[in-house]
């Protein structure tokens, strides 16, 4: 059946993604573009392709998807930036149908440096853990803003999620570990979190430096009695925790200060 679509009066005439903006159904990626695609590229494209997959959106070819980050890179001419791409969808209106083609947007824009360190609010409602959503970067992002605008509402920086079982996941925009007896630990993805890239490098470097790293299933009382808490993504690299609700956290310890050393060493961010 034929759709008739019209924006401010205009009959449209050409496909747009209007699956992405009715029903959310894309993806992003977020990453900084120092002088060059990060180091971490090929766990952004392989974490979308999975997220495609689940969404049965086409995936455009790597080689492609590169050359227009590469292209709106150097049109913007800024040599440290803020990059988002968007795998957007687009077909018929009919919400359970699949998608019938993809659009690949990107945006630039010259990167802002973090944050010093951030306080956290633990959210009012709960992820859900078996949700199918949490593993990938949907353009769904509805519960991550209104979570940080609870918080920033409260005079937070943040939300803390908890799920169901009242188990730590992440926050709207981060993973979250902490370090205690020189052990790193963070939420395994069976929480209901999204497995970031720049997480995935935490945990690597901290078993080459010989810390123990543990992903598992904690509650607040774990983070609570750690030495230092800090949070983590492909724009941040890591940040300190000042603040949870009720507890205040060392964000001068020398062993974060050695963790986000070796992380932006390894980013070439440094």
């Amino acid at each position: 059946m034929k759709e008739h679509i019209f924006i401010e009066g205009k009959k449209v005439t050409e496909s747009i993604p209007l699956r992405s903006l009715f029903y959310g159904e894309g993806l992003f990626e977020t990453f900084r573009y120092k002088n060059s695609l990060p180091v971490l590229m090929d766990s952004h494209l392989d974490r979308m392709d999975m997220g495609a997959r689940r969404l049965k959106i086409s995936f455009p070819e790597r080689e492609y998807i590169i050359e227009l980050i590469e292209d709106a890179v150097l049109q913007s001419q800024f040599a440290d930036a803020y990059v988002k791409i968007c795998l957007l969808s687009s077909g018929g209106l009919t919400f359970y149908k699949s998608a019938e083609k993809s659009h690949l947007l990107v945006i630039v824009k010259e990167y802002a440096s973090p944050q010093q360190s951030v306080r956290l609010k633990i959210n009012s409602f709960t992820r859900t853990s078996g949700s199918p959503l949490s593993r990938i970067k949907s353009l769904n992002y509805l519960e991550n803003i209104l979570a940080r605008r609870e918080a920033q509402d409260a005079g937070y920086d943040d939300a803390l999620f908890f799920n169901e079982r009242g188990e730590i996941c992440e926050c709207s925009a981060s993973n979250i570990c902490w370090y205690k007896d020189n052990t790193l630990y963070t939420p395994s993805v069976d929480c209901g979190l999204l497995p970031g890239t720049t997480r995935a490098q935490i945990l690597k470097l901290a078993k080459v430096n010989n810390l123990g790293a543990s992903e598992g299933a904690f509650c607040l009382d774990d983070v609570m009695s750690a030495e230092i808490a800090f949070i983590s993504n492909s724009l941040i690299g890591c940040t300190p925790v000042s603040f949870i609700e009720g507890l205040s956290f060392d964000i001068r310890h020398k062993e974060f200060k050695r963790i986000k050393n070796e992380l932006l060493y390894s980013l070439k961010w440094a």
